[in-house]
């Protein structure tokens, strides 16, 4: 059984790398991949862990994109971490998703809920700041009681204090990923909040900048909707991945290793990463 989409304290989850390991181990888990927002930063950690408890880690990375306003999440697997290039774009990245911060608490503050930034840094225990940072202050203040309302009232897309990730490209996101050796990945494509055709009209953009898979082993994804991205995944030769979207206490219902999704996968991901390989050696 693997896990290959999950997120610790380094960015939204609370959990840290080495409790999701101990956590992947008791739930089974063979392989697993951390994929924290927009950096690197706990996956050392992780490693060292798992190969403690003779768990298969992933380098891995969730990083926000978007398109026509919309967020769109594009996974990157078997990272290069001596990629230094791809270590400074990252470092840009995370003073973009700062600036977005700003933003959301000026927001807020003109809805009448004060937020300061020294509050919601006193909620990260990483180096990222992420919406539920945000949502805990609110649900602290008592203005929501679960951190669904939090995001239904306030930060979710369309509401009063959402701020979309601007700035970053969802074809440069791919390009930086291949340029660094990563298997490329869109995330839960049945969530992002454009129509079908659209959907589709992404994955075939980065395709033509070197997408290699969608992510479509996921826990909410409804079986039409499933159905139908693996007629298109099929048509397009893109490998299948999945996870859980683990976030610990911040998504309740969900855990490590939720969907029982077979080591094949990895298999098949093996598979890809050795193609990539062999190819950029050419280069």
């Amino acid at each position: 059984m693997i896990d290959l989409h999950m997120h610790s304290t380094f960015s939204d989850g609370t959990q840290t790398p080495t409790q999701l390991v101990e956590r992947a181990k008791q739930n089974n888990v063979e392989v697993m991949a951390i994929t924290d927002h927009d950096n690197v930063d706990g996956l050392k950690e992780g490693r060292i862990e798992a190969e403690k408890k003779g768990i298969t880690f992933v380098n891995g990375i969730e990083v926000s994109a978007n398109f026509k306003d919309k967020d769109i999440h594009i996974l990157g697997y078997f990272l290069n971490l001596e990629d230094k290039e791809f270590l400074g774009w990252l470092k840009n990245l995370q003073e973009k998703r700062f600036n977005r911060t700003l933003e959301i608490l000026k927001k807020l503050s003109n809805l009448g809920i004060e937020i300061s930034l020294s509050e919601v840094e006193g909620e990260v225990l990483g180096n990222v700041i992420g919406r539920p940072h945000i949502a805990k202050m609110i649900l602290k203040k008592g203005l929501a009681t679960t951190m669904d309302e939090v995001f239904d009232r306030y930060l979710g897309d369309g509401q009063p204090a959402y701020v979309p990730k601007v700035g970053v490209d969802m074809v440069e996101v791919v390009k930086k990923l291949k340029a660094n050796g990563a298997v490329v990945v869109l995330a839960h494509p049945h969530l992002i909040s454009h129509p079908d055709d659209t959907v589709v009209n992404i994955i075939d953009i980065l395709i033509k900048n070197g997408l290699d898979g969608l992510e479509l082993y996921y826990p909410s994804i409804i079986l039409r909707k499933k159905n139908k991205l693996m007629k298109v995944a099929k048509k397009r030769n893109l490998i299948l991945t999945g996870g859980s979207d683990f976030h610990g206490l911040h998504r309740a219902g969900i855990d490590l290793g939720e969907g029982n999704i077979s080591t094949e996968v990895y298999e098949k991901m093996v598979e890809k990463k050795e193609k990539i390989d062999k190819n950029r050696k050419w280069i």
